[in-house]
């Protein structure tokens, strides 16, 4: 049984911007990471997402959709649909990690939810199955698949940490800090393709539970920042410690800054991708029209998780 996980910000939601604003007032930060409107900014795409599931995801057991509070949760989708969870923040999220806007506090603590299946697929709600996927692509005999195109590192250096991201680079660095100390493995291996990953939730709970207190101390903040751990943490743990199943890379998917200049149709054959909005976009609504287009040509019936 393989259920599929991914957090949900609804930005077009006055109640949650409203709290997120008051809490983004007292950070005193420039950062992209932190207060970019790429971050939360709704494209109206997230239905795309579960009519790629319904029509190239044969294999999924349940959809578990993470999200604050119920004013967070799309208008359009059933959530009387039998195949979703609606799972809110504080059912999984230590308390005094609340509220959070960060997506790495988020990842650390998906193995804390009750009735997640232990073979679960993580993605981000920018990501899409835009032709038939095989489970197999995800898990062997219960093994979760190890992506074998990665990059080896010690850690990332000042190039890197002072770049327009590099609060990202600093949390991978925490990452292998973590790990050589779970491990002991100097040679770090990440597979950052920035696309649906294979977790096991009881793998993962025995990581969280043994390192509780520095999960917590890390996670502390509502915002993204240096001190973070994110879930690359336990999939590169998978191949310290062999619980994997190594595989091929993905072959035909891939990541896509977007750019206003940007071909959708380009992308239609590959089986998965990420559209994933960053700074560099320079003309937000004519992209997210172009995107919404492209989308309506390959999925333009609705999915059983939406509203007649």
């Amino acid at each position: 049984m393989i259920d599929i996980v991914v957090p949900f910000y609804n930005d077009s939601d006055e109640y949650w911007r409203g709290i997120f604003r008051d809490y983004l007032s007292k950070q005193n930060t420039n950062d992209r990471q932190v207060i970019g409107d790429e971050r939360y900014r709704d494209w109206d795409c997230f239905k795309y997402f579960f009519r790629c599931i319904e029509n190239n995801c044969k294999w999924v057991n349940k959809v578990f959709l993470l999200v604050a509070c119920e004013s967070q949760i799309p208008k359009w989708l059933d959530t009387n649909n039998p195949k979703l969870r609606i799972v809110y923040h504080k059912e999984f999220i230590p308390e005094e990690l609340l509220p959070t806007f960060n997506t790495f506090t988020i990842e650390t603590y998906i193995c804390k939810i009750k009735d997640l299946s232990d073979n679960y697929v993580y993605c981000n709600d920018d990501y899409y199955f835009l032709n038939p996927i095989s489970k197999h692509m995800f898990f062997v005999d219960d093994y979760p698949v190890y992506r074998d195109n990665g990059e080896k590192i010690l850690k990332f250096g000042l190039d890197y940490l002072n770049a327009s991201d590099g609060t990202f680079y600093s949390v991978l660095n925490n990452v292998i800090d973590l790990q050589l100390e779970v491990s002991g493995d100097k040679a770090k291996w990440y597979p950052l393709d920035h696309l649906p990953v294979a977790h096991k939730k009881d793998f993962e709970n025995e990581i969280v539970d043994r390192y509780y207190n520095k999960f917590l101390e890390a996670n502390k903040g509502c915002f993204r920042d240096k001190y973070k751990y994110s879930n690359h943490v336990f999939t590169s743990l998978y191949r310290d410690l062999k619980r994997y199943y190594k595989f091929d890379n993905y072959y035909n998917s891939c990541y896509v800054t977007l750019k206003s200049d940007v071909n959708f149709e380009k992308f239609k054959d590959c089986d998965m991708i990420c559209f994933n909005d960053t700074e560099q976009l320079d003309d937000f609504e004519t992209t997210k029209n172009k995107m919404i287009n492209f989308f309506e040509s390959k999925f333009k019936d609705k999915s059983s998780y939406e509203k007649e």
